[in-house]
């Protein structure tokens, strides 16, 4: 057995070493990560799930020897870190300017059209060919991620008339918001589907989806998948106020959420973010379904190797708040020090994720409020009571899809969680869950005739992997007969020998 120290106190198991934080980290792959040892550093540090951004791969054949590069760094350091592809999705620009730029003005009234002709002072052209159909009289236009406003005026067959709000300088191809305007195109382009066919093809873990606006564009990539035959899970961007509008078809329909507060700052406006952001987590929460925040979480950190105190308190509110994930973007794809990067995160998830475990022990207990009721639901509450009342070194439940872990996980036991399981592929996915530490069996559920030899079989596995140590109390969940999806039945409370 290890003995590990962090700061003043001991850490006996590695078990404990990996929940110094149970907040997971995802971190974006880039330029700056580019090496096998910065990756392993990384996953050293903390990182849990590594982002590959597709809007900067040139084609699909780049994702493989990132994926590969990624699952050996991994494996030097035997741990299971999940990966996500981000979908680069519909993104609406504007064309080029006969000038390169032009200056809107308060006030003043531009055209818009959609024929591809150099735009020029009063005139805007916008590369979406349903926006004369579609934009209603009132709905606004928001161009580079927000800093020009407009609001349509009158339109005809061949032009929108609007005014301007907020002006400001636009150049060539910036990016289109259309808060209100419902988007006639699927947000899952031909583009993405190539990039998403490559994606599970190669066994990634995640795929998130941006510009969703409802469930059904979410069922729509998920058919996509089940074609191909595809175990991926589906992650859906919260980036629009249509999907805002539309969270819990989305929530019910994705396999998890991400609060994607670049865009959706920009079309629901800065000052909303927090309260839309803060209902997604509970949401998401109450189905069960992982939610990761995102989006200039240490952007500092981009170009210095400290954070503010202001990006310090934003990642503790999330996590206060529960969401199972934070992501860095920038911050390690192409910040100075993005192992640095993920060190800092992991040190305030550990303050908050610590001070919730407190909160929860010194106060009367409150659980969680679900919309989803089952047989598993209610064995992993009265697991979770157990194992606080018993003092319990962990919650051990066994999976072969992660469903049981993710219900654990949702209910925020101040103990870690053991997902053991028998596929490489789920404990990778398990990776994303807030608390999890994934446990691949060394053999087979289909292998194992009875519940004891299983149970025997994790504890030896947790053991080897310095998880477990004799002493230890542990609750255990699990499924009879062994091996059912969803089965889970039962629960049983020993001491390792």
């Amino acid at each position: 057995m290890c003995t590990f120290w962090i700061g003043d106190k001991i850490m006996e198991t590695k078990l404990e070493l990996e929940h110094y934080k149970r907040t997971k980290i995802i971190a974006t792959y880039g330029p700056a990560t580019d090496s096998i040892e910065t990756l392993e550093k990384m996953i050293d540090k903390g990182a849990n799930v590594f982002r590959i951004n597709s809007s900067h791969l040139e084609s699909p054949d780049q994702i493989k020897p990132i994926v590969d590069l990624i699952q050996q760094a991994a494996s030097n350091q035997n741990r299971f870190v999940g990966i996500l592809l981000d979908l680069q999705g519909l993104k609406i620009r504007t064309h080029v300017f006969k000038d390169g730029q032009i200056e809107l003005r308060d006030h003043e009234e531009v055209d818009i059209t959609t024929e591809e002709v150099e735009g020029h002072d009063g005139l805007i052209s916008i590369k979406y060919p349903y926006l004369l159909s579609d934009i209603q009289e009132g709905d606004p236009i928001y161009l580079d991620d927000g800093k020009v406003k407009l609001q349509v005026i009158t339109k005809d067959d061949h032009h929108v008339k609007a005014v301007v709000m907020e002006g400001g300088k636009l150049s060539n191809y910036k990016g289109v918001n259309l808060p209100v305007t419902p988007i006639r195109l699927s947000p899952f382009t031909e583009r993405d589907q190539a990039y998403a066919s490559e994606a599970a093809r190669l066994g990634v873990d995640y795929i998130a989806m941006s510009f969703v606006a409802t469930g059904d564009d979410v069922a729509q990539m998920k058919r996509f998948l089940a074609e191909l035959k595809s175990n991926t899970r589906v992650i859906a961007k919260v980036e629009r106020q249509l999907a805002v509008d539309n969270i819990r078809d989305i929530i019910q329909e994705a396999d998890a959420v991400m609060v994607a507060r670049g865009d959706l700052g920009v079309e629901i406006g800065v000052e909303n973010v927090p309260r839309i952001q803060k209902m997604i987590i509970t949401e998401g929460s109450r189905w069960l379904k992982p939610v990761i925040v995102a989006t200039q979480m240490l952007e500092t950190m981009i170009q210095q190797r400290t954070a503010t105190r202001a990006e310090v308190s934003d990642v503790a509110n999330a996590i206060y708040d529960r969401c199972d994930g934070v992501m860095l973007s920038g911050e390690t794809a192409v910040g100075i020090d993005p192992i640095n990067a993920v060190r800092v995160m992991k040190n305030i998830a550990y303050a908050s994720d610590n001070h919730l475990n407190q909160m929860k022990q010194n106060n009367p207990y409150v659980p969680p409020v679900f919309n989803v009721h089952s047989v598993p639901v209610s064995i992993c509450q009265s697991a979770d009571r157990i194992a606080e009342d018993h003092k319990a070194k962990a919650i051990m439940v066994f999976t072969s899809s992660g469903n049981t872990s993710l219900i654990t996980s949702k209910l925020n036991p101040v103990i870690p969680i053991i997902a053991a399981t028998d596929e490489a592929s789920i404990c990778r996915q398990m990776a994303l869950y807030r608390g999890v530490y994934p446990l691949l069996m060394n053999k087979s559920f289909k292998d194992i005739m009875r519940w004891r030899d299983m149970i025997s079989v994790a504890i030896e596995c947790a053991k080897n992997e310095s998880l477990l140590v004799p002493g230890d109390i542990l609750v255990i969940t699990a499924g009879i007969p062994i091996g059912i999806s969803n089965g889970t039945n039962s629960i049983r409370v020993l001491t390792v020998l």
